[in-house]
């Protein structure tokens, strides 16, 4: 098994229990993102030889899956490099009507910051923790879920 790491509200731990199971561990962590107390939660893999203080200060793995937001709603979001090379970011959903902007804000960081979400893309502790499982497991969002690309590029200056 490949080793994992999570930050949650940016305090950073090697992931592992030896008194919790990994899918109730999983289901523990994403339970303490509650409003006006946690509210970020990031979870990557980790390779096996690597000492985990200097991986994390180093900006931690190109790849991972964070939410934000509360145990009741959240966001999850898949940070992953594609088939063709490129670094993208995708916000995870059920799959759903998307012609018209999204309109549920998430909030975090204590209501200082927001995701704007469709309907779809909206998770409770429950779903989460199976699809925050499922990526323990094999490094994927389960098959069922659809990714939005989200372009994390800021804009340019005019010209």
């Amino acid at each position: 098994m490949s080793r994992h790491y999570y930050s949650l509200d940016g305090n950073s731990m090697e992931f592992g229990s030896d008194y919790r199971p990994p899918r109730e561990h999983l289901a523990h962590l994403l339970s303490l993102l509650q409003q006006g107390q946690r509210s970020t939660f990031i979870f990557g893999p980790m390779p096996d030889d690597v000492n985990f203080v200097a991986y994390v200060y180093e900006g931690g793995s190109p790849v991972y899956l964070q939410c934000a937001g509360t145990s009741d709603a959240m966001t999850i979001e898949c940070h992953k490099v594609d088939d063709d090379g490129q670094d993208r970011h995708y916000i995870v959903g059920r799959g759903g009507d998307h012609s018209d902007p999204p309109t549920v804000t998430i909030p975090y960081f204590e209501g200082t910051a927001s995701a704007t979400v469709y309907p779809d893309e909206v998770f409770a502790l429950d779903e989460a923790t199976d699809i925050f499982f499922h990526y323990y497991e094999t490094g994927e969002v389960p098959d069922r879920y659809r990714l939005r690309w989200y372009d994390l590029t800021w804009p340019q200056p005019a010209s």
